[in-house]
């Protein structure tokens, strides 16, 4: 176990001296060092709910000092609320594509789609995919354009804005986190040449390169980890440029940084899986440990060697006291060298050291124990308003229909439903605001094993009724059957299911 701990702390401290000592090196700007070709650039902007600072964003674009024939604008409009009729106008010369169905398809889904349209458009470079709620500088492009020389695939640096607004303790915790992490692992990382985690606020790849590699499946950091692995198998590192800024407002700040069960479950998920040294290096990096655990370890460490003598590692050498504390005493100057090259105000240290205490606390809270003794306590002292509905329902495989049930499940106006077909059954994992959002779980469950739930919700002949009502559940069928006359109005519900069902398509977006 001794051997171990050693081990582990000792391969930490040599890779943190290694990134302070590379964060002192200074870089000339990009623009000094390479000689760019204009590329030809697609930016895409993601909006999604509230407009928010669109308009603003697609202006900063348009007053972009790279050249005008050399970018184009998209912008994805995923069941925005009000979009302003600003970005409607013809002469602004950007694209648009206004989605409009039930519930949002998500980033994830409307890139891929987009990025397969445009596979196989001429002299196209490279993508920027960003959020909509982002402010950018005039140069913003012309910069993305000399690092394309130098990354494939890379991130540029989020600055907030309104940092002085009064933030809570623990918010403040975690911004001063991710600036640390952001500043210093992320920037001397890239300079190392290894890999960072994929942010998809805002990214940029090359065309090719997203070709190769194929869509996006961003639903979780997970998934953004998974991705950014993908890429390091093909021997790309996700690039940080912390001299190319985007701004946005402090309200929609997001800790990017998977939690350690997150990262616990993404390691052992790829350990296995085989890869090349970038793969291995990133993977590994998962489990670095924070100052706190540093501390413990090299406490017993200390105590142990002090008492009992050095630590043998593999009969090469021992391992005094003497030379685990100068161990530990040069990891503490290489981490207040990191705090120098951070950049962080000596107010926010308390914040900084704070993060391992928050840390600890979050997975106490979520400790699985613990977890269902709180739910258990909060479940048992509330009196539970259950409403069921059980209507019948056919599920098709592609060939055959099958009989089944589809149980609705009303909990204090939380929605489920249940799904049952002879002996089996299958009960959504979430709970939903509309019945709409669980019968639509249910029928992405059973589209992964190759099942199509055959209801009017899953038909591309329903037409969603917007009543005002929380669930949503009406709608209006406008199958062109034998006998219908042109005009008249046939109300329906969304698990009512007929002969003329036709599965809807994923999406219509253009």
């Amino acid at each position: 176990m001794t051997i171990i701990l050693y081990l582990y702390i000792t391969i930490f401290t040599v890779y943190f001296i290694l990134l302070a000592a590379v964060s002192l090196k200074k870089e000339r700007k990009i623009r000094d060092k390479y000689t760019s070709k204009d590329s030809n650039l697609c930016v895409v902007l993601y909006a999604s709910g509230e407009a928010g600072t669109l308009e603003y964003l697609i202006r900063q674009l348009k007053s972009q000092t790279y050249i005008k024939e050399r970018y184009t604008i998209y912008v994805i409009l995923d069941k925005v609320e009000n979009p302003p009729e600003f970005i409607f106008q013809t002469d602004l010369g950007i694209n648009v594509i206004n989605i409009n169905n039930l519930e949002p398809i998500g980033k994830s889904q409307a890139y891929s789609i987009l990025a397969e349209k445009l596979s196989e458009v001429q002299n196209l470079d490279a993508y920027v995919f960003m959020d909509a709620k982002n402010y950018v500088d005039s140069d913003f492009l012309e910069n993305i354009n000399f690092y394309l020389t130098k990354y494939p695939v890379f991130m540029p640096m989020i600055s907030y804005i309104g940092e002085d607004t009064e933030l809570g303790f623990w918010d403040n915790i975690k911004v001063t986190y991710s600036r640390y992490i952001s500043n210093f692992i992320y920037a001397s990382r890239s300079k190392l040449g290894l890999t960072n985690l994929l942010n998809t606020d805002v990214f940029v790849i090359k065309r090719d390169l997203l070709n190769k590699i194929g869509s996006f499946d961003f639903k979780d950091k997970i998934s953004e980890a998974n991705y950014t692995i993908k890429l390091s198998k093909e021997g790309i590192n996700v690039g940080f440029v912390n001299d190319v800024k985007i701004y946005r407002e402090i309200e929609n700040f997001d800790l990017r940084i998977p939690s350690l069960s997150k990262r616990l479950e993404i390691f052992w998920h790829n350990w296995t899986k085989g890869g090349n040294l970038l793969t291995f290096e990133y993977i590994s990096s998962l489990l670095v440990p924070n100052w706190l655990v540093c501390i413990l370890i090299y406490s017993f460490l200390l105590s142990h060697t002090y008492h009992f003598g050095g630590v043998n590692v593999f009969g090469l050498f021992d391992a005094d006291f003497t030379f685990i504390l100068i161990t530990f005493i040069t990891l503490v100057l290489a981490f207040s060298l990191s705090l120098f090259k951070t950049g962080i105000y000596a107010k926010d240290y308390l914040y900084l050291f704070s993060y391992p205490i928050f840390s600890l606390i979050h997975i106490t809270k979520n400790f699985p124990p613990i977890r269902f003794v709180r739910n258990f306590i909060k479940n048992k002292n509330r009196v539970h308003n259950i409403e069921k509905m059980m209507t019948d329902a056919t599920v098709s495989d592609g060939q055959n229909d099958y009989p089944c049930k589809i149980e609705l499940i009303s909990d204090d106006g939380l929605a489920k439903v249940k799904f049952i077909n002879k002996n089996k059954t299958y009960t959504t994992k979430n709970n939903h605001l509309r019945m709409v959002d669980a019968i639509k779980e249910l029928s992405q469950k059973l589209n992964d094993y190759g099942l199509t739930l055959k209801i009017c919700q899953n038909c591309r002949h329903f037409q969603p009724v917007v009543d005002g009502s929380t669930n949503m559940v009406k709608g209006n069928c406008r199958c062109k059957f034998e006998g219908r006359v042109e005009g008249d109005i046939v109300p329906t519900l969304i698990w009512n299911i007929c002969p003329n069902f036709e599965k809807e398509n994923v999406v219509n977006l253009f």
